[in-house]
Formats: C-alpha cells, sequence, structure tokens
C-alpha cells in the first residue's frame, strides 16, 4: 500500500512541531532535521501549515517572510 493510496493528515500540534523542527534546523544548518521536519510537512494540508506559521510568528523564532524565504531556497 502505498502513501497515495492511504494519505495520512498529521494533526496540527504535529505539523506545529514539524515546522519548529524544520525552522530549528535551517537555523543550525542541519539537513537531517530539516528533513524530518519537512517529513511531516509534506503530509499537511496548506491550512495547517498557514497556521503552524502564524503559531511560530506569535512564538517567534522567525517572521512570516522569514519563514517563507526558508521555503524558497
Amino acid at each position: 500500500m502505498s502513501r497515495r493510496e492511504f494519505p495520512i493528515t498529521p494533526s496540527q500540534s504535529a505539523v506545529n512541531g514539524a515546522l519548529s523542527i524544520f525552522v530549528e534546523g535551517c537555523g543550525k544548518d542541519d539537513v537531517r532535521q530539516q528533513l524530518f521536519g519537512l517529513s511531516v510537512l509534506q503530509s499537511a494540508t496548506a491550512d495547517q501549515v498557514h497556521r503552524a506559521m502564524h503559531s511560530l510568528e506569535t512564538h517567534p523564532p522567525l517572521s512570516v517572510s522569514e519563514l517563507q524565504a526558508l521555503f524558497v531556497r
């Protein structure tokens, strides 16, 4: 069974944590940590990622524009 046949949508708290892990990995240039965060984020909906970005903005390690810049890399 492939992931496409049975998609899994993570909880909002999992997406928040994954984005935080990804951002922390970017700050430390830790590719493994970035990939771990992305492995969860790839299954998240766009709305979940958007809410996670606002969650990180309210507890700022980075601003929304800085977060978006990380995804452009």
